[in-house]
């Protein structure tokens, strides 16, 4: 896979994950409700939801360790160790998240909202943060090509 098909590939996951994340919330939206059966599938879909919560915290681990990867490729150390950093944040929110979940049962939701609420906040925060990093590494390769067409 060419350079260009790279980026293009790490940006479609990461709408991917967006656009699932939003489902989540909106499921994790559903415990606040006053109405227990509307707590109860809510907390069914989030049970459902929850490995692919798992899966994106191993899509992030398999980022910074993938030398095809462009955020492997194209990052600093500084980026790696901040991208390190985020990623034990996020498995650790996404341990007090299924711990909660776990726990939780229909009439007794807030602290599986707050939870939940975290690890959505994370996971969001860090898919910025990488968007921007490709977005900077694109740059930068589109800056060396056109130097290199130019010597």
């Amino acid at each position: 896979m060419d350079l260009q098909a790279q980026f293009e590939s790490a940006h479609r996951e990461h709408q991917e994950i967006l656009e699932f994340l939003d489902r989540w919330e909106e499921a994790l939206r559903l415990l606040e409700s006053e109405n227990c059966d509307v707590c109860h599938a809510g907390l069914a879909r989030l049970r459902h939801m929850a490995e692919p919560i798992g899966n994106i915290c191993e899509h992030c681990r398999r980022e910074e360790e993938d030398p095809e990867s462009p955020l492997f490729r194209f990052a600093q150390e500084a980026d790696r160790g901040r991208m390190k950093d985020e990623h034990f944040r996020l498995y650790r929110a996404n341990s007090e998240f299924r711990r909660e979940l776990d726990l939780t049962k229909p009439a007794y939701t807030g602290d599986l909202v707050l939870s939940g609420l975290k690890l959505l906040t994370t996971l969001r925060g860090h898919i910025v943060y990488e968007e921007g990093l490709l977005h900077r590494f694109a740059a930068n390769q589109f800056e060396n090509e056109l130097a290199a067409s130019h010597a």
